[in-house]
């Protein structure tokens, strides 16, 4: 806990000298809840100062109603506030807002109906109306709930000048939870019947108090599109010439409220635009060094700009929708930024996409295939999937809520394209069940992108053109079909307007880091799958992504962090057996590399123990799979011992130290005649196979198989051995009558 700090400044906010009030701030434990907000206790309360009677607007000793003030608080948009007890609550404390003279006259009609919805009015996050009245000397009064803690303003300056109050970086972190908890406040406001407004959001109007937020002033509370209090530079430029506000107006303000407290600035198109994010772009530094506590990491500067600046674009259909909507990419942002800087998991399912079943993993996380044995050379493991494979595998967005079709469609497995094209084929048409076909005539064989477009056009026109240049789904499968026909550049594009609609989700972050990755920006591929691995390692296709990109960067300790990544994918994944099988194929990879040859003992020892923990503890079961992760190890050994780089004494210690079900011979004969084993056992499963091209492997393995065995009389497999001949023809002649040659006894 930090020490207690006493009263600082002057200091200079917003062109205005500002003292800051003797405060203590306790930073809380790191939790994955974006709700969680340090306790800022002020160490001198206003109640605890003395009461100058020239102050009061009340002789000494006069009551206002059962209210008795007691010194003044400030001076807000609607009237002078003052701290009061209530005499007939036990002398509890109470703020006195005393509305100006013109602020009453201008609700004269209406005002006693807006006094009882605002005593009404009950939220955590909201300051309680106790009460109303009239004094004659005064006029109106409103009796409010007293809260006396700092304001947003005043803590986004306190961070700024001690960062470390506020964990340094991890204020980000706070700023997203006061916006997370002034929407549940504004959802609040704008779900009542008739539907109200707050109307006059900025940090000057929420107060910090313990560990809770209280929007403070209601006073600019009101019905949706009625007039009412509004502030410069926190105002929608669609709000009206005397404040005429709607929910998406408010949530303008709470955008703009954000911004002020991370230090962003009122212009983060740069960072909204998509640029090299290898290194977020050079027009990211200046924003970073201006900001409140030091910038995110990653990719986080640039969620955080982009959801913000969703929330505060000029037109109202280009906004968040609802506070609903805006808290749940503020929750996703939370949750990067905290996975980020923390480098541990912070999950939570998505609410906009369901989980893919597949791992964008390519070569690296199965066995090698049979033709890998056939090839001049053998293929690279580190091949990332095709664009096409790519396009049907990404996760699928959720279906609407809304549609006709929602339950049905949420209801359906992941089976073969063409029966669920036959299943779907008497439905309604809507916009899911289009979107839905788009993604099924993708996988289907029968199918291709030109049907798949032609259901996306369907699900444009279903949508209507008022709503579908907003619709970020119509922009994720165009992002798809892009990708299946190989125009990845094309796609990059799409995925990074859904990247900009939804910036809190994983999904587009995932697609755009297989774009870049396809498309050779390694730093940038890196950055994105970093953002979607660290938030949820479950998910393999991150992890797999992560892997490649580093490979391909291929620094000193690339290998070691490739392979943490994999480690990392949590054993309740169902990716760990895929992971697992690609630290395997790393090692093997590595040992191959003749300039690692000095620590190739360390590294057989390290691939033998990962191949038994993959066999018998990692979940790869499919003999034919184990025997071909075997035949490369055995053959990464072989060559070690080919080289030189391993001598008989290091193979001894190796299957000596190995895992005894592995089953690695401890010489080189053996090494060998059971590598000819294991080509034999490869030959039979290519024999089996279903695809012509594997007849020919079978051929190709048998030969592997008697070239590798340790040297003997035989050497075709379509004739015996020589000895064995020279034995038969030897029991030939023992069983053959007397006088008669060999061959005649046969005949």
């Amino acid at each position: 806990m930090p020490e207690s700090e006493g009263s600082l400044g002057p200091f200079v906010v917003a062109g205005q000298p500002m003292f800051l009030r003797a405060a203590q701030v306790e930073l809380p434990e790191e939790n994955p809840d974006p709700t969680v907000l340090p306790s800022i206790t002020l160490l001198e309360r206003a109640a605890s100062r003395g009461s100058d009677p020239e102050e009061l607007p009340l002789p000494p000793g006069e009551l206002l109603g059962q209210y008795r003030l007691i010194r003044p608080l400030g001076d807000g948009g609607m009237g002078e506030v003052y701290l009061a007890l209530d005499t007939n609550v036990d002398d509890r404390e109470v703020a006195i807002k005393i509305l100006h003279p013109e602020q009453a006259a201008a609700a004269a009609g209406a005002l006693a109906q807006e006094r009882r919805a605002l005593v009404e009015l009950t939220h955590d996050d909201i300051i309680r109306v106790f009460n109303y009245g009239h004094h004659p000397e005064v006029g109106d009064f409103l009796v409010l709930q007293y809260v006396d803690g700092l304001t947003l303003e005043e803590v986004r300056a306190r961070a700024q000048l001690i960062p470390r109050e506020f964990g340094g970086g991890r204020f980000h972190e706070f700023v997203l939870a006061y916006g997370v908890r002034i929407l549940s406040a504004l959802g609040h406001l704008h779900a009542d019947r008739p539907r109200k407004v707050y109307g006059d959001l900025k940090p000057d109007n929420v107060m910090h108090d313990g560990t809770a937020t209280k929007i403070i002033d209601v006073g600019s509370v009101r019905a949706a599109e009625l007039p009412g209090l509004t502030t410069e530079g926190f105002r929608a430029p669609t709000v009206g010439p005397d404040g005429e506000s709607t929910g998406q107006d408010d949530l303008f303000s709470l955008g703009e409220t954000l911004r002020r407290l991370s230090g962003l600035g009122t212009s983060p198109q740069d960072l909204a635009g998509l640029s090299d994010l290898g290194t977020l772009g050079a027009s990211a530094v200046p924003a970073a060094e201006e900001m409140t506590a030091p910038a995110p990491h990653g990719l986080g500067l640039v969620s955080l700009a982009r959801v913000l600046h969703r929330a505060t674009r000029s037109e109202r259909t280009e906004r968040f929708a609802d506070a609903r909507e805006m808290e749940q990419q503020l929750r996703g942002v939370f949750r990067e930024l905290r996975s980020l800087r923390t480098g541990t998991e912070t999950f939570e399912p998505s609410p906009l996409f369901l989980q893919s079943a597949y791992a964008l993993d390519g070569a690296l996380g199965s066995a090698p295939p049979l033709a890998r044995w056939a090839a001049p050379e053998p293929p690279s493991p580190y091949a990332p999937p095709s664009p096409a494979e790519v396009a049907q595998r990404l996760p699928v967005p959720r279906p609407d809520p809304y549609d006709d079709h929602h339950a049905e469609v949420s209801r359906l497995a992941d089976a073969a394209p063409e029966a669920l094209l036959q299943h779907t084929a008497d439905w309604r048409a809507s916009s899911e069940v289009h979107l839905l076909r788009c993604r099924l005539r993708l996988r289907s064989p029968a199918d291709g992108p030109e049907a798949a477009e032609r259901e996306l056009r369907a699900a444009e026109e279903s949508i209507g053109p008022e709503r579908a240049p907003y619709d970020w789904r119509l922009d994720w499968h165009r992002g798809l079909l892009a990708l299946a026909r190989d125009q990845v550049t094309a796609a990059r594009r799409h995925f990074d307007r859904v990247y900009a609609a939804i910036p809190g989700e994983y999904a587009p972050k995932l697609a755009l880091g297989y774009c870049a990755e396809h498309l050779e920006r390694w730093h940038e591929a890196l950055t994105f799958y970093e953002a979607v691995r660290l938030r949820n390692p479950s998910l393999g296709s991150a992890a797999f992504g992560a892997v490649r990109a580093r490979l391909a960067l291929g620094d000193e300790t690339a290998r070691e962090e490739a392979v943490r990544e994999l480690d990392a994918v949590p054993q309740h994944s169902r990716h760990r057996t895929a992971a697992r099988t690609a630290a395997v194929r790393i090692g093997v990879e590595h040992v191959r590399t003749p300039e690692h040859d000095g620590e190739v003992l360390e590294r057989l020892r390290e691939v033998l123990q990962r191949l038994a923990l993959l066999f018998h503890a990692h979940g790869l079961t499919d003999e034919g799979a184990r025997a071909r992760m075997t035949a490369e190890v055995w053959e990464a050994v072989r060559d070690a011992l080919l080289r030189g780089a391993l001598d008989e004494a290091g193979l001894a210690a190796l299957a000596a130290g190995a895992d005894t079900r592995l089953g690695l011979p401890p010489d080189e004969p053996g090494l060998h005649k059971d590598l000819s084993r294991l080509y034999r056992a490869l030959a039979h499963q290519a024999a089996r196979s279903a695809a012509p091209e594997d007849a020919a492997v079978a051929e190709t393995l048998l030969d592997l198989a008697y070239e590798v065995r340790p040297l003997a009389f035989r050497h075709h497999r379509d004739r015996p051995w020589f000895g064995k001949r020279a034995a038969d023809w030897l029991r030939t002649i023992a069983h053959t009558p007397s006088g008669k040659s060999p061959r005649t006894a046969r005949e």
